[in-house]
């Protein structure tokens, strides 16, 4: 891939997106890993969001 390519993936990605950063304690880390399984770390999060947004719904 060329330079140019990839100037202009990285522009298209920080027009696009945004990155969820956080620092874990090393026990916390390997639970949350161990949750969400075969699911990638964004799509993880984003479950979590939707069932968080469901329950309160109902409250």
């Amino acid at each position: 891939m060329g330079a140019t390519s990839t100037a202009v993936k990285r522009k298209y990605n920080q027009k696009t997106y945004k990155r969820f950063i956080a620092d874990l304690r090393i026990e916390e880390f390997e639970k949350i890993e161990k949750l969400r399984g075969d699911m990638s770390r964004a799509e993880f999060l984003k479950m979590l969001v939707d069932k968080y947004l469901s329950e309160e719904v109902k409250n």
